[in-house]
């Protein structure tokens, strides 16, 4: 099946009416008549491009024809379209399934207990009994104590 050649110049999606071909020894480019098959270095133009081409100094511009027609549909394109959509209409498609939908599942059971916490108990001995943390401190909050005690001790 044919189908219609649009503009080879970027953003133009405008069928192509003009073929540019060019050659670098005789530093010569050619304008003519769409080419019935598209050509491997050639482009395809819309009538605007065809009409307003510029070459690099030096170079020839020849235009074989200066009014482009638009090219129409020939039959057989018509017809091979037409054959394509019926071909298309005649397969068999399934119907649609029910989308399927999985359930993430939580990593931790949360009906679960929390696991207990650590219990610390303060050792006795090598501190002075008149610095004695209270009973309701943690065993953290006991050694940092410490620590601040032992700091200021030795700064007197």
């Amino acid at each position: 099946m044919s189908h219609i050649r649009h503009c080879s110049r970027r953003n133009c999606q405008e069928p192509a009416v003009a073929t540019m071909t060019y050659s670098y020894r005789d530093a010569t480019t050619v304008v003519g008549p769409l080419a019935p098959v598209p050509q491997p270095g050639a482009f395809d133009l819309c009538a605007d491009h065809a009409l307003s081409v510029t070459v690099p100094m030096g170079w020839q511009l020849v235009r074989l024809i200066t009014e482009f027609e638009p090219v129409e549909p020939s039959t057989d394109d018509l017809t091979a379209l037409a054959d394509a959509i019926r071909a298309a209409s005649k397969k068999d498609v399934p119907p649609p399934q029910p989308a399927r939908r999985e359930v993430a599942r939580p990593a931790v059971d949360l009906n679960r207990a929390p696991r207990p916490r650590p219990k610390f108990t303060v050792v006795e001995g090598g501190a002075a009994e008149s610095q004695q943390p209270r009973e309701d401190t943690t065993a953290s909050d006991q050694s940092a104590l410490r620590a601040i005690e032992d700091s200021q001790d030795q700064r007197s």
